[in-house]
């Protein structure tokens, strides 16, 4: 029965897998790819080039925008004439000077040629005037130097020793009478500039059919750089149209090997979380949005895929899962991404140590504070990798520039950002974090406060059982924090009926003694019932409640069955009485409180331990779940059995040290 279901999960997962499969090629850019790698300054690794086809040579970006802002500087501003103004001011003159006198010809004559040549506003004047600009004359424009133009006082001082110095008359101010008659006209300069940056070439010369372009062994040369980037251009656009089938095929291999190998990889190593549909939904969602933002990015500017934070992934899967398939996933992604890239390579190698970084830098503290150290670290990664292939490439920095280092800072900083919505994952998704863990393991908390309270020799075990665990998993492997978390509630339904459990007792006193073995063990068995229950009540979260559930598994309680037995042995339906409900430990955590929880407590009954008695204890206790299958159904070896009980008993030693006595 439970193979059926497992089937039926795997194809659960299936399709999860195939309908993020069918997203991610729907965003897939147009077009093939080109087959050769190469940078400026390397040795070309492959065979002889020859060019397939005739193509043109583009021009650099840097020396499209080089001709684009030479193009800029040399354009012109056009501004138009305004004729009419200067027979407007003359007609007001001559209405308060009268006419037909030498004076007023002389002043006519100056009129006109001021504002013939141009009177322009003094802003304008100091702004453009070591520059030329194009002035209109109805149908026609004369590029003239800005500094051979009038101002208003300029075309007062040449009025006036034209023509009012030799006839000087108070009855009339001038002045009053010379306006700008030049007015920018800002369509006509946007369209001409527009039609001359229009008539830049984007090319530089063609490459005809056959012609060798580079031969093995010889060095990407930027002429060489250049020729092979048009090419590559040319024949990814010549792709574009044609063998559409054979490129959409390819691009199926490719998304389906990727992930087929994440598939591959949870139903190997993490089957539990193929078992989870919220889970996988999670991880399928955060995987798929990342791919089609960074194949979106791609088309607008491949350098600005340099800003999305993909380390976030491996940080979310780690924080709320396992580390290692995290950053397996994590490379997977990458690898896929990394192949619509230009400079795939580079791409791959600095993402995939930022990742590695990101995961490890994390997970090895749980203070607030070390988010922001891993950003800065993440940071730190991208710039010595992006520096270290360049000097590689290239073999100086002469010409870096700030604008991708810009763009790490943006990814790190979106890194610290995005890692605030792990609250809303936990509550959409039932998840639990780092930071929730820590809140968790804190004994000021309310439940952890009671249970010191109602069950002071409970709170005393749960706290060996935490820091027993923790050592075991920090040397087998596994999540120490949520270990100690769920170690630290396992007990907490003993608060029910503290007396009857050993721990809690006086000594030579036991309220067992006057009841039956069967009401002793249905209050034993209710500790895990009742201890959910608080535990929904509460709010904790299932991965909490699990170590509950499970730090029994489908065992036996064994002392009072056996006391039962010697008094009923014809009961051959007594096992069910005194078994608990399970289910049993499904992760190496689980398996590991349940390890510590049983030898600390056997640990308790023990008269004057010693290190035989606790060894042979240990043994004893971890030995026979391992025999009942309690262990199965999890991903421990018996390495890690072993290794765990080698630490139990050293920890149970340190505990007991006062009291265990040393042969001579």
């Amino acid at each position: 029965m439970s193979r059926k279901i497992n089937i039926l999960q795997y194809r659960k997962a299936l399709i999860f897998f195939f309908i993020a499969s069918t997203v991610i090629l729907f965003f897939m850019p147009g077009g093939g790819k080109f087959g050769y790698e190469f940078n400026q300054g390397e040795l070309w690794q492959h065979d002889e080039l020859n060019a397939p086809f005739d193509f043109p040579v583009y021009k650099s970006e840097t020396e499209l925008q080089d001709e684009y802002a030479r193009v800029l500087k040399q354009s012109l501003d056009y501004y138009i004439l305004d004729s009419s103004t200067v027979t407007r001011q003359l007609a007001l003159i001559k209405e308060k000077t009268g006419s037909g006198n030498e004076w007023f010809s002389l002043l006519q004559k100056a009129f006109i040629t001021v504002y013939n040549r141009g009177i322009i506003d003094a802003s304008k004047f100091a702004e453009l005037k070591d520059k030329s600009i194009a002035i209109v004359r109805g149908n026609t424009y004369e590029e003239i130097p800005v500094s051979e133009l009038f101002m208003q006082n300029t075309a007062y001082d040449y009025i006036y020793n034209s023509a009012v110095k030799y006839y000087y008359t108070d009855n009339i101010n001038l002045s009053q009478f010379i306006f700008p008659n030049l007015v920018f006209d800002e369509t006509l300069t946007s369209k001409i500039k527009h039609k001359n940056l229009d008539a830049v070439l984007p090319t530089e010369g063609m490459i005809s059919e056959g012609v060798k372009i580079i031969s093995r062994g010889e060095q990407v040369t930027p002429e060489a750089f250049k020729i092979l980037s048009s090419l590559k251009k040319e024949y990814e656009k010549s792709l574009a149209g044609g063998n559409i089938f054979l490129i959409i095929l390819g691009r199926l291999f490719l998304v389906l090997s990727c992930m087929g190998c994440m598939f591959t990889l949870l139903i190997t190593f993490r089957r539990t979380m193929l078992a989870e549909n919220k889970c996988l939904i999670f991880i399928i969602i955060l995987q798929t949005f990342f791919i089609v933002v960074a194949l979106q990015v791609l088309k607008v500017h491949p350098n600005l895929i340099y800003a999305i934070p993909f380390t976030i992934v491996p940080i979310y899967i780690s924080s709320f899962f396992y580390s290692r398939p995290a950053i397996y996933m994590y490379f997977f992604m990458i690898l896929l991404i990394g192949s619509f890239v230009p400079a795939s390579f580079e791409f791959v190698f600095i993402n995939s140590i930022a990742g590695i970084t990101a995961v490890i830098g994390f997970k090895k503290s749980y203070e607030r504070g070390e988010l922001f150290f891993t950003g800065l670290l993440i940071l730190v990664v991208y710039m010595t990798g992006y520096i270290s292939l360049k000097l590689l490439h290239e073999g100086s920095l002469s010409d870096f520039s700030w604008y991708v280092p810009i763009l790490f800072l943006i990814n790190s900083l979106l890194v610290i950002i995005l890692y605030q919505f792990t609250f809303l994952f936990e509550r959409l998704f039932g998840f639990v974090s780092i930071s929730r863990l820590v809140e968790l393991a804190n004994t000021n908390r309310k439940l952890l406060r009671d249970l010191t309270e109602i069950a002071p020799g409970t709170a005393q075990h749960v706290m060996q059982v935490a820091n027993i665990a923790e050592a075991v998993i920090g040397e087998i492997g596994g999540d120490p924090l949520l270990v100690r978390a769920g170690a630290l509630y396992h007990d907490i339904g003993k608060m029910k009926n503290p007396a009857f459990f050993i721990e809690n007792q006086p000594s030579g006193s036991s309220p067992h003694d006057k009841i039956s073995p069967e009401e002793s063990a249905r209050i034993i068995i209710e500790h895990v019932v009742y201890g959910i229950e608080l535990a929904h009540k509460h709010h904790l979260p299932n991965a909490i409640i699990d170590f509950i559930k499970t730090h029994h598994g489908k065992s036996l309680v064994y002392f009072f069955y056996k006391k039962y037995m010697d008094e009923h042995p014809d009961d051959k339906d007594a096992v069910k009485k005194f078994t608990y409900p399970g289910p049993n430990p499904s992760t190496k955590e689980m398996v590991v409180v349940m390890m510590a929880d049983s030898c600390e407590a056997a640990s308790r009954s023990l008269q004057h331990p010693d290190e035989t008695k606790l060894n042979e204890l240990v043994d004893k206790i971890i030995d026979r779940q391992h025999s009942d299958g309690l262990y199965n159904d999890s991903n421990i070896t018996l390495k890690e059995i072993n290794t765990a009980k080698n630490i139990i008993k050293n920890k149970l030693k340190n505990i007991y040290h006062s009291r265990i006595e040393y042969p001579n």
